[in-house]
This record gives C-alpha cells, sequence and structure tokens, in this order.
C-alpha cells in the first residue's frame, strides 16, 4: 500500500541534480510534485498539521518517556511484493545478557552476499522492529540481501555505554558467524537514523583498527552529542522556506533543535558530551573512516552538524556521498508507503548494498 502514486519516487530520481556547496557536491533530490524551491513537501505539511496538535511533541509540554514510545502518530505501510523471511534469536552479549536480534531474509536469497546491520533511531531511547520492520523488509527485497536488526538496550533505564556495547557486539557477531548467516563478512554495511547513526559512527570508532566494518550508510544522523555547537550558528538563513510554509518548517527544525535532554538522558554524565566515543566530530582525524553515504533533510536541524561531517571527512580523504531530500524533515526516512522520499532513499541504501 502506499498513500502517493509511485511515479513520484521515478520523478525524484529524474529530477535530481547535484550543487556545490561550500565546497563539497551534494546531491540534491526535490520535492517531486512541487517545483518551487524552498517548499516543504505537500505530505509533510499535512503530517505536520496533524503533529502540531500532539502534545508530547510540544517542547513546551512535560516530558513523557511515554509519549516519546508510543507514538500513533508513526505510520508506515508494507510495499514488497516478495516473500521476505523474518527470524528473531536471542544473541549473548559479552557473556552477561542478551538481546533480541532479528534477521530478514530475502526470498531465494544467494548465499554469500553483503549484509546489512541497521541500528535504529529514536533518541537512544526509543524505537524497535515494529517501527522499522517495513523499511527493512523494503531493503532486505530490494537488495537480495540479509538485514540484521538488533534491538539494544534503550536509555535511560540503560544509560552509556550500554546502547554501543550491544551495536558493536552485533557487529562482531555477524562478522564471527558469517559461515552460519551465510553472509561476507568481508561486505558488513552497517547502518542507522538519527541516534542509530550516532550508535554507527560509535560501532566505527571502536571498529577503527579492525576494519570489520565495509560501508556506513546514515540518516540524518547524531555526529555530534553537544548540539550548543550549532545552536550558535543558527540562522534562518541556513533554512530558506517559502512563507507559506514557514511555521510547517520551524516545527520540524524546532523538534530537533530542542531535543538535547534525549542525549542527557543517554549520557547521564557518564562521559563528555565531546568524547570522540560519542561524537565522532570530536576526533582530530577522520581520515580512517570507510566509505559512506550521508543523507539528511532540508528541514532538519541535525543537517548543520552533518553538513560539516561530510565536509570535514570529505578534505579528510574519505569517499563520502552527501544526499538531501529538499522538503523533507527528520524522520522522513522510516515513513515506508507514507514518503515517495522514504520508497526513493531505500532504494539507494539496496543498491549500495547489493554492489558492495
Amino acid at each position: 500500500m502506499r498513500e502517493y502514486d509511485q511515479n513520484l519516487v521515478k520523478l525524484i530520481q529524474q529530477k535530481a541534480y547535484t550543487e556545490t556547496i561550500d565546497g563539497i557536491d551534494i546531491i540534491m533530490k526535490p520535492v517531486p510534485d512541487d517545483n518551487r524551491k524552498h517548499v516543504v513537501d505537500p505530505r509533510v505539511v499535512e503530517t505536520t498539521k496533524i503533529k502540531m496538535n500532539v502534545k508530547s511533541l510540544d517542547r513546551n509540554s512535560k516530558f513523557s518517556l511515554y509519549g516519546q514510545r508510543v507514538r500513533p502518530d508513526k505510520v508506515s505501510y508494507d510495499i514488497t511484493t516478495t516473500d521476505v523471511h523474518e527470524d528473531e534469536d536471542l544473541v549473548r552479549i559479552n557473556d552477561d545478557h542478551y538481546i533480541d536480534v532479528y534477521t530478514f531474509t530475502p526470498e531465494n536469497y544467494e548465499t554469500g552476499r553483503p549484509v546489512l546491520i541497521y541500528l535504529h533511531g529514536g533518541g537512544y531511547m526509543t524505537g524497535d522492529v515494529a517501527e522499522f520492520r517495513m523499511a527493512m523488509r523494503f531493503v532486505c527485497e530490494q537488495s537480495g540481501c540479509k538485514v540484521i536488526f538488533p534491538e539494544y538496550r534503550l536509555s535511560p533505564e540503560n544509560p552509556y555505554p550500554a546502547g554501543i556495547e550491544d551495536c558493536h557486539a552485533v557487529v562482531e557477531w555477524v562478522y564471527e558467524n558469517a559461515d552460519s548467516l551465510d553472509v561476507d563478512r568481508n561486505k558488513i554495511m552497517v547502518g542507522g537514523d538519527s541516534a542509530g547513526g550516532g550508535l554507527t559512527n560509535s560501532c566505527l570508532y571502536l571498529d577503527k583498527e579492525k576494519h570489520h566494518i565495509h560501508y556506513a550508510y546514515e540518516y540524518y544522523a547524531a555526529f555530534d552529542t553537544n548540539f550548543e555547537k550549532y545552536e550558535a550558528i543558527y540562522s534562518d538563513d541556513l533554512f530558506a522556506v517559502i512563507d507559506d510554509h514557514k511555521v510547517y518548517a520551524q516545527n520540524r527544525i524546532d523538534r530537533i533543535r530542542y531535543s538535547g535532554s534525549t542525549g542527557d538522558l543517554y549520557l547521564q554524565g557518564k562521559v563528555s558530551k565531546d568524547d570522540p566515543m560519542v561524537s565522532i566530530m570530536s576526533c582530530d582525524d577522520l581520515s580512517w573512516l570507510p566509505d559512506m553515504s550521508v543523507v539528511c533533510g532540508e528541514y532538519d536541524f541535525l543537517r548543520l552538524c552533518s553538513d560539516a561531517f561530510v565536509k570535514r571527512a570529505t578534505e579528510a580523504g574519505v569517499s563520502v556521498r552527501s544526499l538531501r531530500y529538499l522538503g523533507c524533515d527528520h524522520g522522513f526516512m522510516e515513513k515506508v508507503g507514507v514518503l515517495p522520499q522514504a520508497e526513493e532513499v531505500l532504494l539507494d541504501m539496496a543498491e549500495v548494498l547489493k554492489n558492495l
């Protein structure tokens, strides 16, 4: 099921162009059915109108962990057309606890293919397979590769470094058990969105000597947990938008701009926000990173950090594809069947994965 005409996905691909900004080439993915510049996608406008009436999303309301974890406004659909098999296993982590790990396998799977380990977002405190299942199924189907999805421990009950330990242990588990999993241990891609992108970066940092991770694919990732740095450079001019859409764009930007408390609940003072383990932007050198794809929406506060990371990594000699989805906000990828941009960017991820 799709809430849009599938031709819009093709239009995004056909209308894509590359623009050089601050010396960096960015692949721009336009709003498919509105040719004006600096507009919020019409589907994002409609969902934002709904979100503006959800009390738990109001930055002035009292924080509710339940409200963050139970989000009826998050909708996605199954757009696969073939059988994708799903396995659930308990994997022992560091000999002291277990976590749930899901494996998605495509129909007629060919052994020895590349594999994706996907680390979900949610401010380090929310998210599960139910929220991301449709995206994982689609990438699995379109790539012909297995997708591994760990349910890492969440904060605030399990603060730093619990999530990092779980995610990195799963990377090592896949590498060590590649033969029994029927995947290529030399073609491991780790991907993640938002906080999951931050966990991806933590895994990359822990992997810089081993090089078990072949490629990273990150959506609007947490490259830095110290938001104050980017608040200092924030300007409305950096998020140009037509007058009719200002209220919607600002709502989407502010949602992430004022979400720094989620990082506080994750770190709980156990480590500095500027520690490279949780803020890869704090690394003096980034040249050790593998090839990457970095995706961000036009109206996402994290774009400031994302663009800064891409520039630094590129200047350090890392091969980075930078993709910007115009008219989109933070979290657009998981809206499978709701936004054509979600389908299009998942197709891009699947293409990268199968071509590793």
